[in-house]
């Protein structure tokens, strides 16, 4: 925890603060591409995840895999070591018309405007009468892979030209696929007019994204640096991000690091104007020289198309994708297991849906309990004035109240008719309350397995959760023919060790949860839970003694970091004791009723080294 850092604290650059993608980094991204796979051809294309796109390119005798992401935090264009695999389900309309559009075409340029995040891939694809398009005797298509669609509306001798557009922009990330007339066929973020002036729609016209009022980094002057005390800010680097065009804040700490020798520097000291607008200009016109900084556990911790000095000891690396593919892959949604969790949340998330449905069904035929006595009292008052009721007469009047009566029926049919769909309908509705409750519960199960999902972060939590979610009844079994699910290895609760020297036991799943709480609690240990929104449960032993208070703290944090609360400052955490803890009859697996002991308001606590 407490470390010594060369030149800037890395505590600094944390995970979000040091990922920037910026225009540099995809004008170094920009010249790799160009070299090696300018007028290769599209040969497969699938969509690892909902927010990215994946494309194999045969060029130069070789295949290329390239990334395309448009995830808020992780966007970015590169090409990846090892075949990008399909994690959608379902195939989306955007993938569609890449199949006709982009499959099978040409790279014929690949253009980055100036300074702009914004990566413009102009793909050609040509038909002629032999074949359904100008690949198809090329023996290099892994057809395999994925069926071949009949080409949609595609005459012999035509040719498609479109324009793939990746904006790597954080949460304003899209992947755009224009035609030739500059029309968007589709996206794989669609923005309408309530959420952007700027809309994103099938259609509609491609726009630029707006242009930045900032000064050009590479015309870069002494005069122009002294003028920044003027603007209000007192950071050098902070206003180095403000006033010009294409500089990330990481990127704004080298230049002044290389200028000052410390990447801090306030706008009121006496500094080197020329030298600052130097280095501003050197990082702009140098070639790509891409570099990685990890930490001291190895892991990476920032990655630049430049020597990035101000961090020490940079590892200089192959070539700008390959930097970033280390970088991401710890962290990125499209490693496996995030394309895998990404996966399981979208079946859990369309299960939710039906269950949802089914639970409105239930509550609309609940609401019609008031219609069924109108029906029964219909009929009895029929039967109890029938001796009034004349020939061909429309209505009955009783102490105020009007029954409708069918002139050419008998009044003795019509009252039998509201008898029998009173006694159907209250067959239907007799089990009503039960299968409310079910539906009830199944759904909080169901939402407890999606909180968790999204809190995993290892292989193995996320297979274990999906073959929970199929032994509960929210997904089917994956495997064709065979309805038994496979089965990874269990696995067991976290078991860590307080800095008291107590044991804690965590549950990341929901029969972990049951485990934890069920099976390793004893009845005089404590369990900790998070208030109100699903999570862990976590068992602290107690061994029918005093816990000490900074145990039962690091518990809670615990207990609050595995919870869907983990990003909060603060978070309430209910303690019990465990025997005071009961499963919920019919309810499903892992949730309880409890009564809280006590409440502690705890910072979320990432779990230390474990037992």
């Amino acid at each position: 925890k407490n470390r010594v850092e060369p030149a800037f604290s890395h505590s600094e650059c944390g995970i979000l603060t040091c990922m920037y993608f910026d225009a540099l980094t995809l004008a170094a991204v920009a010249d790799e591409l160009r070299e090696q796979l300018l007028g290769g051809r599209i040969q497969r294309v699938v969509l690892p995840g909902p927010l990215s796109l994946g494309l194999e390119i045969y060029a130069r005798g070789q295949r290329h895999q390239l990334l395309l992401s448009a995830h808020p935090q992780f966007a970015r264009v590169q090409l990846v070591h090892g075949k990008l695999s399909r994690g959608m389900e379902q195939e989306t309309p955007l993938l569609l018309l890449l199949r006709k559009y982009v499959r099978g075409g040409r790279i014929v340029n690949i253009e980055q405007p100036a300074l702009e995040r914004m990566l413009l891939l102009s793909i050609v694809k040509e038909f002629d009468s032999r074949n359904r398009n100008n690949d198809a005797t090329d023996d290099t298509d892994d057809v395999a892979d994925e069926p071949d669609e009949p080409e949609e509306a595609v005459r012999p001798g035509e040719t498609l030209r479109c324009e793939l557009i990746v904006e790597p922009m954080e949460r304003r990330s899209n992947i755009i696929l224009v035609d030739d007339d500059n029309l968007i066929l589709d996206s794989i973020k669609r923005v309408t007019p309530r959420m952007s002036q700027r809309v994103v729609l099938p259609r509609r016209v491609y726009e630029l994204p707006p242009p930045q009022e900032k000064r050009d980094p590479r015309n870069a002057t002494a005069n122009g640096m002294e003028a920044l005390r003027s603007s209000g800010a007192t950071d050098v680097a902070k206003a180095l991000v403000t006033a010009y065009k294409a500089v990330s804040p990481q990127l704004a700490r080298e230049v002044v690091f290389r200028a000052l020798g410390r990447a801090k520097a306030n706008l009121n000291e006496d500094l080197p104007w020329y030298g600052l607008a130097a280095q501003l200009r050197t990082l702009f016109s140098a070639p790509a020289e891409p570099t990685l900084v990890r930490n001291e556990a190895g892991e990476p911790l920032a990655y630049a198309p430049y020597e990035l000095s101000h961090l020490g000891n940079a590892e200089h690396m192959p070539g700008i994708s390959a930097a970033l593919e280390t970088f991401y892959a710890s962290r990125e949604q499209l490693t496996a297991h995030r394309q895998r969790r990404d996966t399981v949340a979208q079946q859990l998330a369309a299960a939710r849906e039906r269950l949802h449905h089914q639970l409105s069904q239930i509550q609309a035929e609940a609401a019609k309990a008031g219609d069924l006595e109108q029906l029964r009292w219909e009929g009895e008052m029929i039967f109890a004035f029938l001796h009034e009721i004349q020939k061909g007469q429309a209505s009955l009047n009783v102490e105020g109240r009007v029954i409708s009566l069918d002139p050419q029926r008998s009044p003795v049919e019509q009252a039998q008719e509201r008898f029998r769909a009173y006694e159907k309908a209250r067959s239907a509705q007799a089990g009503l309350p039960e299968r409310l409750q079910q539906t009830t519960y199944r759904l909080d199960g169901l939402d407890q397995l999606r909180a968790l999902l999204e809190l995993a972060n290892e292989r193995e939590q996320i297979e274990q959760i999906a073959l929970e979610a199929v032994e509960q009844g929210y997904l089917k079994p994956e495997q064709e023919g065979d309805k038994r699910p496979r089965r990874p290895p269990k696995l067991k609760p976290l078991h860590l060790v307080s800095s008291d020297g107590v044991d804690i036991f965590v549950g990341r799943s929901a029969s972990q949860n049951e485990e934890v709480t069920f099976t390793i609690g004893r009845p005089d240990d404590l369990w900790l839970h998070v208030r109100t929104i699903h999570g862990a449960h976590v068992i602290v032993r107690s061994d029918a003694g005093e816990v000490p208070e900074q145990t039962l703290r690091e518990a809670a944090g615990v207990a609050a970091y595995f919870s869907q609360a983990r990003e909060e400052a603060a978070v309430d955490v209910d303690m019990a004791r465990r025997n005071g803890v009961r499963k919920i009859r019919g309810g499903p697996v892992g949730l309880v009723t409890y009564r809280a002991e006590r409440t502690l308001r705890v910072k979320p606590l990432p779990p230390w080294g474990k037992a």
